[in-house]
């Protein structure tokens, strides 16, 4: 019978660094093809150690042998000794080695336990880093300020138009003759500030990883909820920003010149819709708001990427 030793350093697996662990197998459908294995009860004073952990039960190949009576079992372990790997059946496992065995299981539950937090949090990490980038280089963009400056423009150039815009977005479109958009005139937007929240709550949710891999793990369900919100929020975002596009379509440009030509006052201005631009002439003076150039929507790819991988992510 193995004989239980004192403590004096950290046992094998407290001695893997957490890459290491993430790299080692922990489970093996075919023991008897690891090397070094042996077939009696190795000698020597090292204090042996679960290094693997099978259960073929619901198999149909041979049983093995335990090293302990060559008992036949399909459940057991692979104890390791210094170079030598024996198999102990999970009954002799219990039967023999007693609450000293349970000390070695301990140890390799452990590590169980951890390489699964670190693969969980590895997991949506490999989901949020992408994004990270992505938000990154958008907010490192130039599409707020041609957002802010169609915006402005309106605000100061056709004040008429700025103020009806969200109200006539809401009529039906059969009626207006377009959908129009809702945002880019609302009252008090300040689209970039959301931007900047949305990050900085993405930031908050992010440092839920960090510290220990058990703790983080734990939760990955709330990390993930919170993330899928975030989402949701950039997909408004998005939208919101999208509006340039929408505002200087041509049927959309054609439907806010009416709206503007018949209820405006017609005999001080008068609206017209161009390529990619709309104009208002005052008497002998013309004021023309055009799609800036070089405005480019972010690509929904990487927002919709990282919704399908949180999708997957294991909770």
């Amino acid at each position: 019978m193995l004989k239980s030793q004192a403590r004096s350093t950290r046992r094998h697996w407290e001695t893997l660094t957490d890459d290491q662990l993430l790299e080692t197998e922990l489970m093996t459908d075919d023991p008897e093809s690891l090397p070094n294995l042996v077939y009696e009860l190795p000698a020597g004073d090292e204090e042996p150690y679960v290094e693997y952990k099978y259960d073929l039960r619901k198999s149909e190949r041979e049983m093995f042998s335990c090293v302990h009576g060559h008992h036949q079992h399909l459940a057991g372990f692979v104890m390791r000794k210094g170079a030598s790997r024996f198999l102990v059946g999970w009954m002799c496992a219990k039967s023999i080695y007693g609450e000293d065995f349970e000390k070695y299981t301990a140890d390799f539950d452990a590590a169980v336990s951890r390489q699964d937090a670190l693969r969980r949090v590895l997991e949506i990490k490999a989901a949020i880093n992408p994004f990270v980038e992505y938000l990154n280089a958008i907010s490192n963009s130039d599409v707020f300020k041609h957002f802010n400056r169609v915006r402005g423009q309106l605000e100061t150039q056709m004040p008429w138009v700025f103020d009806v815009l969200p109200a006539a977005a809401s009529i039906d479109r059969h009626i207006i003759g377009a959908s129009l958009p809702k945002r880019l005139c609302a009252p008090g937007l300040d689209v970039r500030q959301e931007y900047t929240r949305l990050m900085a709550d993405f930031a908050a949710t992010q440092i839920m990883l960090a510290g220990e891999p058990e703790k983080a793990a734990k939760l990955i369900g709330l990390i993930r909820t919170r993330m899928e919100g975030l989402a949701k929020r950039m997909e408004g975002i998005l939208d919101t920003i999208r509006e340039v596009e929408t505002f200087f379509q041509p049927a959309v440009l054609a439907a806010i010149c009416k709206l503007a030509n018949e209820h405006d006052n017609p005999k001080r201005r008068k609206y017209e819709a161009g390529l990619l631009s709309i104009t208002c002439k005052r008497d002998r003076d013309k004021t023309v708001i055009t799609m800036p150039k070089g405005f480019e929507l972010p690509s929904p790819r990487p927002l919709e990427a990282f919704r399908s991988a949180l999708a997957g992510v294991n909770v």
